[in-house]
């Protein structure tokens, strides 16, 4: 058994219309008692509504029209003892634990919004709940009405089907074995949500794996591609290897004659600046000794003289220089008419040989079908490689899984569980006096259908599958413990024999160690009362907590007497 849970007191205020309600719980048995339609089965569904659960809140409507604020007080024990303190104001859940500041979420009314998810986490964290359901094909931690669920029984459908309490968990795929098991011990959540994770890898690299391996195998022209391969290789290769040593010799070829005719053409083009800067210097009015316009002699000193006649020395020489060297690259003419004779000989010899190529047949493959199986087998090739990498990943996955338990001996731990419970469920049906079943598989957790049962008959059945239940989960090492919680024991028209048989039942397997809080209609008027039921099957050691005085409807709230002022200042500093 994990966190064990106790409840301290529960209080509700409306300011709104000055009413209260207030009780306190003990260990062991609290009767919660008062006339038909009183509040007692609001009061069952006000504490779940202050933990968030929003389930509750279509059948608090009229209790949540007068504005009321929800403060339950319960003590946690685990490897020490916990004090808290929780307030629910509509969309604002507050927690404060110990003395520590409260933990506010503000915005929880829908079971989707972040603040309810926040919410649900914190509890889990705090309770120490670890389960995880499926949702939309992903594990995710499971709902608050989960973390409650096997220790609630609803008035309306928990005395109909088993674990029916909450709506919206039949909708969870593979909700019932993920329950059991986690309520049970079989399975660390944490641990399946990497199996799943692993699972779901390996059956994707599987169909992968089987997909290619259609394509490789049933692939005709795959088949095909790899007869025929090696028939056009030699061919091929005699090809290959002249053809590379062409076409080297060929592309070098072409940059030396590329080369040469980019010189020359330099050349050419710097003999050509050259001689306009020339022509520009025979121009410049230092080269005259008289003006072109009016005649007379012209002056110049001897620096700027100097400089132009140095000019035009140096002009004079590269201009020669260059025109040295073009001629020398001209009389390379007969080389470059050479390379160009040579070139168009190896770019027909290249020419040649691909068509010879192409025209080579051999079992009628030529170079064209054979390119197009060379495809297919780089196609063949690809596949089968892919293949290895799967396979490899798989066998790294299944050394992985091989950590894990396995389907078949998670099975048979079930199948042990199944007849643990089968044990005990037989056991306490026949304390119950409810006529035992034929077929075996309605004692079999895992395997029970609908009980095939009514009235009280089905009552206690179930009455005696839930505390079954409970008894096994709570051997359980981490599994948290809540308080019992069974709305209207006595639904239905039953005899006082049958109410005695239940309540004998209820205290037989009652501890002081595990709250239980039952429901019961009670009327001033009635001749069993609880205060008797208290009395005679109790010892009255059981705690009576009633609703609306045994004579009034709709009476959870009272008229507020001003009593609990400090108490109310109190929430609202949890809650503000």
């Amino acid at each position: 058994m994990g966190t064990l849970i106790k409840y301290n007191n529960f209080f509700a205020f409306s300011n709104k219309s000055q009413k209260y309600f207030n009780t306190s719980f003990i260990d062991g048995i609290n009767i919660v008692h008062g006339k038909n339609t009183s509040g007692k089965s609001t009061f069952i569904q006000a504490l779940l509504y202050t933990f968030g659960i929003n389930d509750e809140k279509r059948k608090l409507a009229e209790l949540l029209d007068e504005d009321v604020i929800f403060r339950l007080d319960f003590t946690m024990l685990n490897h020490n003892e916990t004090k808290v303190s929780i307030v629910r104001d509509d969309e604002i859940v507050s927690i404060k634990i110990d003395k520590n500041p409260p933990v506010k979420f503000i915005g929880i009314g829908s079971n989707n919004s972040r603040e309810h998810i926040k919410l649900k986490v914190f509890l889990s964290n705090l309770f120490g709940f670890t389960l995880h359901l499926e949702y939309d094909n992903e594990y995710k931690p499971a709902s608050i009405e989960a973390m409650f669920l096997p220790y609630y029984i609803a008035q309306d459908v928990g005395w109909v089907y088993r674990h029916k309490s909450f709506r919206g968990l039949d909708f969870v795929r593979n909700f019932k074995n993920d329950f059991f098991d986690y309520y049970l011990g079989i399975i660390n959540n944490y641990d399946r949500l990497e199996k799943s994770r692993l699972d779901k890898e390996k059956k994707d690299l599987e169909a992968e794996s089987r997909l290619l391996h259609k394509i490789d195998t049933n692939n005709i022209q795959i088949k095909l591609a790899k007869l025929k391969d090696e028939v056009f290789t030699a061919r091929t290769m005699e090809y290959i290897d002249p053809y590379k040593e062409n076409k080297s010799k060929l592309i070098e070829l072409e940059k030396e004659y590329i080369s040469i005719c980019n010189k020359v053409t330099l050349l050419e083009e710097s003999r050509k600046v050259l001689r306009r800067v020339k022509r520009s210097l025979n121009n410049d009015i230092i080269a005259k000794d008289k003006c072109p316009t009016c005649l007379h002699d012209l002056s110049h000193s001897i620096e700027d003289t100097y400089s132009y006649l140095q000019n035009i020395n140096d002009t004079e020489k590269q201009i020669e220089q260059l025109t040295k060297n073009i001629s020398d690259l001209k009389d390379s003419q007969g080389k470059l008419n050479s390379i160009i004779t040579e070139i168009n000989d190896k770019k027909k010899i290249v020419e040649n040989d691909y068509y010879e190529l192409l025209e080579y047949n051999v079992n009628n493959i030529n170079l064209d079908s054979w390119l197009k199986n060379k495809v297919n087998i780089k196609l063949s090739s690809e596949l089968n490689m892919k293949l290895g990498e799967i396979t490899s990943k798989i066998y790294n996955i299944d050394a992985e899984l091989a950590k894990f338990k396995t389907d078949k001996a998670v099975n048979e731990e079930r199948k042990i569980l199944n007849y643990t419970f089968k044990s005990k469920f037989e056991k306490y049906i026949k304390e119950l006096k409810v006529k035992p079943f034929e077929d075996e598989r309605f004692y079999l957790l895992y395997e029970i259908p609908a009980f095939p049962r009514q009235g009280v008959e089905l009552l206690k059945t179930l009455l005696a599958y839930n505390f079954s239940f409970v008894e096994i989960i709570k051997k359980t090492d981490y599994v948290h413990v809540l308080p019992f919680s069974l709305d209207a024991i006595f639904e239905g028209d039953f005899e006082d024999d049958s109410k005695n048989e239940i309540l004998e039942f209820i205290k037989k397997h009652s501890s002081i160690s595990h709250q239980i809080i039952i429901t019961i209609a009670d009327s001033k008027n009635n001749a069993n009362s609880a205060e008797k039921y208290n009395k005679e099957h109790f010892n009255n050691m059981a705690n009576l907590i009633c609703i609306g005085n045994n004579t009034h409807q709709r009476s959870l709230l009272e008229k507020y007497n001003g009593d609990f002022e400090c108490y109310i200042n109190e929430t609202m500093d949890i809650l503000n």
